[in-house]
């Protein structure tokens, strides 16, 4: 999880791809479009643009484990962007002796701009 926030903090998908299986799922819903979006954890990571976000200094962002169990974990993490109010759910399996996220579920909503 670590490694996640840390590539989080610096926009960098090589470092999300070390906690992230690149054939992993990310699933929410989109209130813009009222569709569930289903991408690849690739197709996802496309966003990051390999530098920290402008505004990256205002965004906070936590996590929780919930479960664990000698194999499959769940994760919250919450992200308070100055943009963004979400939280996404992490599920984890280890894999050949290494904890690995398998799938992303998001939701939240838009801030209205700061004034």
């Amino acid at each position: 999880m670590q490694q996640l926030m840390r590539g989080f903090e610096a926009g960098d998908s090589a470092l999300i791809f070390e906690a992230f299986r690149k054939d992993g799922i990310v699933v929410g819903h989109s209130a813009t479009t009222g569709k569930l979006v289903t991408l690849t954890a690739e197709e996802w990571a496309e966003g990051f643009p390999g530098k920290p976000a402008a505004d990256e200094d205002q965004r906070h962002r936590s996590y929780e484990i919930l479960d664990v169990t000698d194999e499959v974990a769940m994760v919250k993490v919450r992200l308070d962007y100055p943009g963004w109010d979400g939280v996404d759910y992490l599920a984890l399996l280890k894999i050949d002796g290494r904890w690995q996220i398998v799938s992303k579920s998001w939701g939240g909503k838009r801030k209205p701009a700061a004034t």
